[in-house]
Order: structure tokens, then C-alpha cells, then sequence
């Protein structure tokens, strides 16, 4: 019998381990220890109370994270991925509102295709597609492109503010006031600070002039499984240039030293850019995954 349950703060460990586990070199995209690791900015009783385990006979095979209020983001146990069962009693959990809000929702659940098969009979159509790019870090890993010259920092309490500086650059295209700043070098902190801490690696990189230019965190599943490369960013001053390749192989080497046996990351389909940093690395793609959406009511 498939059993919802949300876990507790003393089964956080326990929780990630079992995710971790799950982190294989057949990787296809879904939720990572490292997405608990970035969402715990929040704090570690956040993380367990955004969490949804799915266990048959005290054995979890699946695992859900709430990202907002509407978005679940979905894991499975490789071995789980086409069992009908554990798909119907999840299919049944999302139906209605008891553990999505009313109306509007998405659910990312790529790999899962039992459960995907359910959903779309039940009306859930496709959103936005996401590709899950993965490097062998087994094989050489390609060397610095000629004339790109990027000195590769791990960040610490001393490097936290020009880490955050340069990720708000990134994803926000401004500059930070002071307090903006100041909260984004506390969530650096709360990450490094938390029980996910030591699966991350946060990386800066800077240029010849010696400044700030490119940041990235990666994250560790544990050895021989694939590790999780985010979130990567180069300041919006520095683009073009091709930092974000030498940031992306920097985390893949951070990585192998960390025991991974491939380095993952998720792009968006409609965010070229970044697939292509990714693919200038040496990524190889797998095939884009759309999210399920259900609509709003009456939409």
C-alpha cells in the first residue's frame, strides 16, 4: 500500500541519503540532495516541511519537493520510474487539492513515466521543457579554451559578499543595493551554515583584471553518482566571453574531487544560452522533458 507522509526535521538526513542514492549515472533531471541544499536557505525545518516521501511498506520510493506553492518537483527510485502502483497513488495524492492547491499547478517528474502516463490521462498537459545535460568525469575533462583566463577561487566568509554579487548580477541583470546584498550574502551563509553544507562546493571565478566574474555551487549525491551543478552565473558585465565554460568545466573538476562519477545540470529548452555553455563543456544532452501542468479551474 502507497503511503503519503511529510518528514520530519530528524529524518532530513535519512531522506537525503535515500535521494542521494537515487543520483545515478543514468541520471535524467529530477529533484537532487543539491536542490534540498539550495532550497534550505530557508532553514532546514523548511525543507521538511516542504517534503512529500511516497513508501510502500516503509520503503520510500519517491520523494517531492514543494518549490512555491504550486510547483512540486518529483524524484523517484530508478527501479520505482514504471511501477503503476506507486504511479495511481501519486496520480490519486495530486488529484484535487489535497496536497496541491486548488487551480493552477505543475508537477516536474521527468523520468517517471508511469506516473507521467497517469497524469495525462487525467488532463495534465505539457509546460515548460527542461534537458538534462551530463559530462563523464570518468574521461578527460576538456581543457581551458585558449585566451580565457579565469582564476578559480573556493569561496569561504571572505569571498561570500563577491560570490553573492555576482550571482545577483547574473540572474537579475542589477546591481544590488547594500541590504539587498546583504540578505543575498546571508542565504550563502544559511546554505553553508546548514546539514546540506557539506555536499556543496561554491566556486568564483575571477578574471585578469582580478575581478569577480562567474560564480557556480556544486553539489555531491556521494561517490559514483552524479553530482549537481547549481546554480551557475556569470555577471551580467562579463558576458560573451567565455567564462561560463571555464566556470562549468571548474565545477565539474570540484565535483570529481568530491568522488562524483558524472556531473549533471538541468537547463531550461527555452533558455538557450545556457545550453549551450553547457554543451561548449562537453555536456552531452538527453532528450527535453516537458513539466505537467494542470490548469486552473475554468481556464
Amino acid at each position: 500500500m502507497i503511503t503519503l507522509t511529510t518528514p520530519t526535521m530528524a529524518q532530513l538526513a535519512e531522506i537525503t541519503e535515500t535521494l542521494g542514492a537515487w543520483q545515478t549515472p543514468e541520471w535524467v533531471g529530477f529533484l537532487h540532495p543539491g536542490d534540498l541544499g539550495w532550497h534550505s536557505t530557508a532553514g532546514a525545518e523548511r525543507v521538511a516541511a516542504d517534503l512529500r516521501c511516497w513508501s510502500d511498506a516503509g520503503r520510500v520510493l519517491a520523494i517531492g519537493m514543494f518549490d512555491g506553492d504550486d510547483l512540486l518537483r518529483l524524484a523517484m527510485a530508478p527501479t520505482a520510474l514504471g511501477d503503476d502502483d506507486l504511479a495511481r497513488g501519486i496520480a490519486a495524492d495530486l488529484a484535487g487539492d489535497r496536497l496541491l492547491p486548488p487551480g493552477a499547478a505543475t508537477l516536474e517528474a521527468r523520468g517517471a513515466h508511469a506516473l507521467r502516463d497517469h497524469l495525462r490521462a487525467a488532463g495534465w498537459e505539457p509546460g515548460d521543457a527542461w534537458t538534462a545535460l551530463q559530462l563523464d568525469l570518468e574521461a578527460p575533462i576538456p581543457e581551458a579554451r585558449a585566451g580565457v583566463d579565469l582564476r578559480i577561487a573556493e569561496v569561504g566568509p571572505d569571498e561570500a559578499e563577491a560570490w553573492a554579487a555576482v550571482h545577483w548580477s547574473a540572474f537579475r541583470g542589477t546591481v544590488p543595493s547594500a541590504e539587498e546584498l546583504r540578505k543575498h550574502v546571508d542565504r550563502w551563509t544559511g546554505i553553508a551554515a546548514g546539514p546540506f553544507g557539506r555536499l556543496a562546493r561554491h566556486l568564483i571565478g575571477y578574471d585578469r583584471a582580478d575581478a569577480p566574474v562567474a560564480a557556480t555551487t556544486v553539489w555531491s549525491a556521494g561517490v559514483g553518482r552524479t553530482g549537481l551543478i547549481e546554480p551557475l552565473g556569470v555577471h551580467s558585465d562579463h558576458r560573451g566571453r567565455g567564462y561560463g565554460r571555464e566556470m562549468t568545466l571548474a565545477g565539474a573538476r570540484a565535483l570529481r574531487r568530491l568522488g562524483a562519477a558524472t556531473a549533471g545540470v538541468a537547463a531550461e529548452q527555452a533558455n538557450p544560452g545556457a545550453l549551450n555553455t553547457y554543451l561548449a563543456a562537453g555536456f552531452r544532452a538527453g532528450a527535453p522533458v516537458a513539466d505537467l501542468t494542470r490548469a486552473a479551474a475554468g481556464a
